[in-house]
């Protein structure tokens, strides 16, 4: 399995084998105490965060009530901020994402963006408690006809003041930020060494029309809405689940009638859920859609998941897959035969990283696999209790599922970039690209580029129960 290097925006999606709650927040928050004498949640922990605790509130004396005029409303659409709040378009001007009564969704509204250096505008997400599941979404709002943009976060600053994105250096700071075409997500503590902690977390979004490889440069003008997904702290000990809506376009690898109770799927399920295992991390409820008829003929084979326009298959397969469970909180698996660029292959299997459940129809809320049908045709035919199926997509779905959960490759396929989870090992062969032949000791862990093994470590597992994708 080989993740091909043509479309170098892949590695950044994640590819191998290649109730509802809204409230206003505020730009500055109360003091911080910086010395209220922070205990590590693991003895070799590296804590760069210090607690964040409420200032007391003054007590006022009684005070003349005096009538006021009633608040403006806000008016959606016009890129106003028309009740004076420091917000523009923000409270149900834009759809709320599908919520689990778990979770909750604060609308941070939209920024404007300046053709400009210098430091991005950001918004303040007030995170509602020590270690809960948290992800920003950040989405452009292009002009019509407009091509969208890549869109990533440009900074995060915790709320004991602590930098986990820094300016320009998206790629290689803790909390490294994902580069989406239209769309970028942030998932709150993306290496072990951070602390989620409760309080205000700044963030800073921007768009460009090259991918920022070095330095955001080149920034574009335009408009960017915000909001955060959150979810209470899993159990220390306690299951984290994750729900899948699995999607059979045009009949691949099978009918999902087929599929959902086949031995191939038992097999690939039970491959997932031993992978994921040490962290307390399993599969729940799973449901099977069939997209069939015309569009499971035109999305059966993807031939153009990387541009950046309207024709990028991935993105219109997500949204005919939608059309199924429009209210779905789960994350979509989309299972197709090919996923090429260009008629080229790139992957047999793409995901978003740090995605966010429950946003029906948009590429932050699925992953898709290729299977390859010669392949799975011969897995028909070996004895039902072989577990070659599970051997050989049951790991591609774990390793998606660990891109989805936050996790980045342990090392990419340049031999540049590497995670930044801190027990992690690195392949540092000088090499055009890497491969597990060269580095057979990595290549044992589940998120290395072109795995071999299941590996999964205590930092990496620390990281994916931060998405509040799973549930208790």
């Amino acid at each position: 399995m080989n993740c091909g290097r043509p479309l170098q925006l892949l590695g950044l999606i994640g590819c191998i084998s290649l109730a509802l709650a809204c409230h206003r927040v505020q730009e500055d928050g109360p003091a911080l105490d910086a010395d209220a004498g922070f205990s590590p949640d693991a003895p070799d922990e590296l804590v760069i965060d210090v607690p964040y605790f409420d200032a007391p509130k003054e007590t006022k004396g009684e005070t003349e009530v005096v009538d006021a005029p009633p608040p403006a409303k806000e008016t959606c659409g016009n890129k106003i901020d028309d009740d004076l709040d420091g917000y523009i378009d923000e409270e149900g001007c834009y759809p709320l994402p599908n919520l689990r009564p778990d979770q909750s969704w604060t609308d941070l509204g939209i920024v404007e963006l300046q053709a400009l250096l210098g430091p991005a505008p950001t918004r303040s997400y007030q995170a509602p408690s020590k270690n809960a599941g948290m992800a920003i979404l950040m989405t452009e709002l292009p002009d019509p006809g407009q091509l969208s943009a890549y869109v990533w976060a440009e900074s995060l600053t915790s709320p004991s003041g602590v930098e986990c994105i820094s300016p320009g250096a998206w790629a290689t700071s803790y909390n490294r930020a994902f580069v989406g075409i239209g769309y970028a997500t942030v998932q709150l503590g993306m290496a072990p060494q951070i602390s989620v902690l409760p309080g205000p977390w700044k963030i800073g979004a921007t768009r460009a029309t090259e991918l920022p490889l070095k330095y955001s440069g080149k920034p574009l003008a335009g408009w960017v809405h915000m909001g955060a997904m959150a979810r209470p702290e899993l159990p220390p000990n306690g299951k984290g689940v994750l729900d899948l809506d699995v999607f059979c376009v045009g009949g691949a690898p099978m009918p999902c009638s087929q599929l959902a109770t086949s031995p191939q799927w038992q097999q690939m399920a039970a491959k997932i859920n031993a992978i994921w295992k040490p962290g307390n991390v399993e599969l729940g409820q799973v449901e099977f859609f069939e997209l069939g008829g015309e569009e499971g003929s035109k999305f059966k084979v993807l031939d153009n998941v990387g541009s950046n326009g309207e024709d990028n298959e991935l993105t219109q397969v997500y949204k005919a897959a939608a059309k199924l469970r429009p209210t779905s909180t789960r994350p979509a698996l989309v299972l197709v035969s090919s996923l090429n660029h260009k008629g080229i292959p790139v992957a047999t299997g793409l995901s978003q990283l740090a995605g966010i459940a429950g946003m029906a129809g948009a590429r932050v809320s699925g992953m898709a696999v290729a299977f390859n049908e010669v392949d799975f045709a011969k897995a028909l035919t070996l004895p039902a209790d072989s577990p070659y199926a599970g051997d050989v997509w049951g790991l591609v779905i774990a390793h998606e599922i660990g891109h989805f959960l936050g996790l980045w490759h342990t090392d990419e396929a340049d031999g540049v970039l590497h995670d930044l989870v801190d027990d992690t090992p690195t392949c540092t062969k000088k090499v055009d690209v890497l491969t597990a032949e060269e580095c057979p000791v990595q290549a044992k862990y589940l998120m290395f580029w072109q795995p071999k093994g299941a590996t999964l470590t205590a930092g990496q597992i620390k990281v994916a129960r931060n998405n509040p994708a799973l549930r208790p």
